[in-house]
């Protein structure tokens, strides 16, 4: 879904346990491709061969379906591209252990960056 879409209208909120994809789909799919679901929200719909390679960009909800059994394989990479604040805000949630090894690092190697993240409260 394009960054835009509210998130509440795609069961996607960030502050409720994330639903299964076949529930998602099963209460959400028809919605969201109907004719009276708004244009500027409407999903990108891929369907993945073998072999190929999805990029979803940061900031873009989305939902997988995989219509066999699969093994999929999956990275997220932090770029100063793009929300980094944002990034910086769930990683220094998330995982405040790593956030504190990272922000010292950014201080001597990326100083632009360290300053983009506005909490200095951590070294």
């Amino acid at each position: 879904f394009p960054p835009t879409t509210p998130k509440e209208d795609i069961g996607m909120r960030d502050d409720i346990p994330q639903i299964n994809s076949a529930t998602w789909f099963h209460s959400y799919y028809d919605l969201v491709t109907s004719e009276e679901w708004p244009l500027e929200y409407k999903p990108v719909e891929v369907l993945q061969y073998p072999g190929e390679t999805v990029f979803v960009p940061n900031g873009w909800p989305h939902i997988v379906l995989n219509l066999e059994r699969t093994i999929a394989v999956t990275h997220n990479y932090a770029s100063e591209y793009g929300p980094f604040e944002r990034m910086w805000r769930e990683v220094a949630q998330d995982e405040p252990e790593f956030a504190e090894r990272w922000i010292e690092q950014l201080k001597t190697q990326r100083p632009d960056l360290y300053a983009r993240t506005k909490i200095n409260t951590m070294s």
